[in-house]
């Protein structure tokens, strides 16, 4: 198991995860949403080569809608 910080909240996770496996145990619904690893954007062509790792910090932001 490996602990990382999704949007603030710290989570325990089975390792080897990678972006699209982690929305899945998250039990993200939304589509169209933006993913960071440590700051970085993630494209969705990378969810699957991109594993999250022990101490990372991943913020997943839903679109908002505005005017």
């Amino acid at each position: 198991m490996i602990k990382v910080s999704v949007n603030g909240e710290i989570k325990e996770l089975e390792e080897n995860l990678n972006v699209n496996q982690l929305i899945e145990v998250l039990d993200y619904k939304i589509k169209g949403f933006a993913v960071a690893v440590n700051t970085t954007f993630v494209p969705i062509a990378k969810y699957e080569s991109t594993i999250i790792n022990d101490g990372d910090t991943i913020d997943i932001l839903a679109p908002v809608q505005g005017g």
